[in-house]
């Protein structure tokens, strides 16, 4: 007969595991979440401990399916939240909100993950951890990010960098440079994206995912200056990775490759990666890239406005208003372009309106 194991034992294990995924030191991780299972069965029963693994083994389905959608995440983290209701524990409290926030992140409610995150950053004083205080940063100014909220999203950004740095996470600081050089790139601000980007890309040579994600945000940087070609090569680099094939990061680059191929007339080439692109966004379910998918389908290949304007209802459901402002203002181009006016200044309305709803969130709003 096994041995009963003390919740103080089985705590231990999962805040060693907890460590590792912070740290993305996935074997190791890995190995003490196996061990961390084994131990929870024999362990004489506390709904603490059950909520903190329950907590922590969410934290580490997201590090290892990069960016998959289980629609039963939203019960089991409600069941760790019903388990610590009454709990005067603010660290597990602190776990549960951010994880919750992560939670809408992944599902894209930028929104009601900030709201979590707020709720969360109260708490903060009790985390006695750098690596878990830069983790929140990233996250909450990923968030800010969504909804263009750039100056305090940057705010958060170089916060996580900063630490990250100190802590010597060099992936995760490459990935705080991906999140600022995509707000300087929507600001405008292109010799910042350029200087930024280049030390990013000379110090990820040993992550891939993370190098893949910085010669995407180079392309995306190159199509909002028009650079096409440039911005093809990119995308097609970012492709050339095995690690980024079965991913959404892939997802999302096989559209930015469609769309850029589409833009400079290569029709035939641009149709399957569009097709990958669209079954990978559904497969991830991932709503924004589903949406983008219909609108260059309406757009390019069956001529149907029917199909942009369904994409651009389904992104205002979810208040994406600056994904709503690019797709409307491709729109008016190509109308302009092939001569048909009327369309071209109802995307230019369209584009104009969501430029507005952006100006007018505030950050307490969400």
């Amino acid at each position: 007969m096994s041995a009963i194991l003390s919740p103080e034992e089985v705590s231990t294990i999962i805040a060693e595991w907890y460590s590792c995924i912070i740290a993305r030191s996935v074997e190791q991780a890995n190995e003490l979440k196996e061990k961390a299972e084994n131990m929870i069965k024999t362990m004489e029963p506390n709904d603490r401990v059950i909520a903190y693994y329950s907590l922590v083994e969410f934290r580490h389905s997201i590090m290892a399916k990069q960016g998959g959608k289980d629609e039963k995440d939203d019960e089991r983290i409600q069941q760790a939240g019903n388990m610590i209701e009454d709990s005067i524990d603010h660290t597990l409290k602190y776990l549960y909100l951010f994880v919750s926030g992560q939670n809408e992140f992944i599902k894209e409610r930028y929104q009601s993950a900030i709201r979590l995150f707020r709720k969360a950053e109260r708490l903060l004083e009790y985390i006695n951890d750098e690596a878990e205080e830069a983790e929140f940063y990233y996250y909450m100014g990923s968030s800010l990010y969504r909804i263009n909220q750039y100056p305090y999203a940057a705010s958060y950004i170089e916060e996580a960098l900063l630490a990250f740095n100190r802590l010597g996470y060099i992936e995760r600081a490459v990935y705080c440079q991906v999140i600022l050089g995509g707000i300087y790139s929507e600001a405008g601000q292109h010799e910042k994206v350029r200087k930024l980007l280049e030390e990013a890309l000379s110090i990820s040579n040993n992550y891939p995912m993370a190098q893949v994600a910085v010669l995407r945000i180079i392309g995306l940087d190159a199509l909002r200056k028009k650079a096409y070609q440039k911005a093809k090569e990119y995308f097609e680099k970012s492709l050339s990775y095995p690690e980024c094939t079965e991913t959404i990061l892939g997802v999302k680059s096989e559209y930015n490759l469609a769309n850029t191929l589409f833009r400079i007339g290569l029709f035939n080439e641009a149709l399957p990666h569009l097709t990958k692109a669209y079954a990978g966004a559904q497969s991830y379910n991932n709503h924004e890239y589903q949406a983008r998918c219909i609108a260059t389908y309406g757009l390019y290949v069956n001529s149907n406005p029917e199909e942009i304007d369904q994409a651009i209802k389904s992104l205002s459901e979810s208040d994406m208003n600056f994904e709503i402002e690019e797709i409307a203002e491709e729109a008016a181009t190509f109308f302009k372009q092939k001569g048909e006016q009327e369309l071209a200044w109802k995307y230019l309305s369209v584009a104009y309106r969501a430029r507005q709803n952006l100006s007018n969130i505030g950050v307490d709003q969400p």
